[in-house]
């Protein structure tokens, strides 16, 4: 094993674009669609042993505050990393960039 590879497992939380693209990684991902499940579906993650990384997407993040900042104090328990999503603020600023670079100028200052 990789030494730079985490030991333990991968689950992601998210909507069903992120769990499908993630699914066909390989990854174990959980779909989410209310704030309730979303809740459940972290706190099932940070209590697993064989978690190693929790990957939460972006549009989660505001219904999860409190307790992924309760995760950020428990040093044993998974890294827990935000990842974008389609629909989300880095989604948008790629999408910008992408419509400036095909024009050929800045859209905004």
């Amino acid at each position: 094993m990789n030494p730079a590879t985490p030991k333990g497992g991968i689950v992601a939380i998210g909507g069903a674009d992120l769990v499908l693209g993630l699914g066909l990684l390989g990854i174990e991902s959980i779909a989410v669609h209310d704030a309730t499940t979303a809740l459940d579906a972290l706190r099932g993650a940070l209590e697993r042993p064989d978690a190693a990384l929790v990957l939460v997407d972006e549009a989660w993040l505001e219904t999860l505050r409190d307790t992924l900042e309760a995760a950020a104090q428990d040093s044993t328990g998974p890294l827990v990393v935000e990842i974008p999503s389609a629909t989300g603020a880095a989604a948008a600023d790629e999408l910008h960039g992408r419509v400036e670079r095909a024009l050929g100028f800045r859209l905004r200052e």
